[in-house]
């Protein structure tokens, strides 16, 4: 397939196109959950490239989930515009991990037109709610370097200035405690109108996301939500992380953090 492939797939069915991404467990499907809500947007598309990284997929599996995005007035009646409205628009909005596209990465961003969006996150609280979740799924907490996602962020970041693709910088925790602050800087950035619809949106408990059975449970929290809770998450020590690599690993994540946090396109 040629560059800019799912450019073409995408844009030429849905206006606006945003792209959510960011590194595991920072909160990018809250954000999404968000947008679901603004009236431009009726479709939904969860992780497209899952598929790619966890079951040796290509190119076609990105394409046969592109083609089966998430109707949103279809999720639940009533409301007014977004999720179960009925004055959604034709917007896309794509939320992916960055890990899981990987080397794709400028495909993906280049899909979007509207700035791309990236949700960040103290890593030590992302990765001690990965560990998290995979020990409720029976599976090893440990898992390797690259699924921590901040390597191929700070890859994709690079690809974006290469390429000068828009792109805004959240962080999650801060919008989480003042979404009525940093949820208009967002849409301002975004050149979207702001509507107080974004900070909640109804329960939707029942629903599943994604295309590994094994991940399910992961998005129980934020499906039930019904708005961005206020954090109130303890930062664990770097000491709390098993020592060597791993412990090691952690704190380079964290130095990526911090030097995100002084990028010029952070809002909030």
């Amino acid at each position: 397939m040629g560059q800019g492939w799912l450019a073409e797939r995408l844009q030429g069915r849905y206006e606006p196109v945003l792209v959510i991404l960011s590194p595991p467990r920072c909160g990018s499907t809250a954000v999404a959950r968000s947008f679901w809500q603004h009236p431009l947007f009726g479709w939904y598309l969860h992780e497209p490239y899952d598929q790619v990284y966890h079951r040796g997929g290509n190119w076609m599996a990105v394409d046969h989930a592109a083609s089966r995005p998430v109707e949103l007035n279809a999720l639940t009646a009533g409301g007014s515009g977004g999720c179960g409205g009925t004055a959604a628009g034709n917007g896309l909005i794509v939320k992916e991990m960055t890990f899981q596209v990987g080397s794709m990465l400028p495909e993906l961003m280049m899909a979007a037109t509207l700035p791309v969006v990236v949700t960040v996150r103290d890593p030590r609280l992302a990765i001690a709610s990965r560990m998290r979740q995979r020990a409720a799924a029976g599976q090893d907490p440990g898992f390797p370097p690259v699924e921590s996602g901040w390597g191929d962020l700070v890859a994709g970041l690079a690809a974006a200035r290469a390429r000068r693709i828009p792109y805004v910088l959240v962080e999650v925790t801060r919008l989480r405690a003042q979404p009525g602050l940093v949820l208009p800087a967002l849409c301002e950035r975004l050149g979207l109108q702001f509507t107080p619809d974004m900070t909640s949106w109804p329960s939707l408990g029942d629903l599943s996301l994604g295309n590994l059975e094994e991940q399910r449970h992961w998005y129980s929290r934020v499906l039930r939500s019904t708005g961005f809770e206020r954090p109130d998450e303890e930062i664990p020590d770097l000491d709390a992380f098993p020592a060597g690599d791993a412990r090691a690993h952690v704190a380079s994540c964290l130095d990526i953090y911090r030097e995100i946090l002084t990028d010029p396109f952070l809002v909030g």
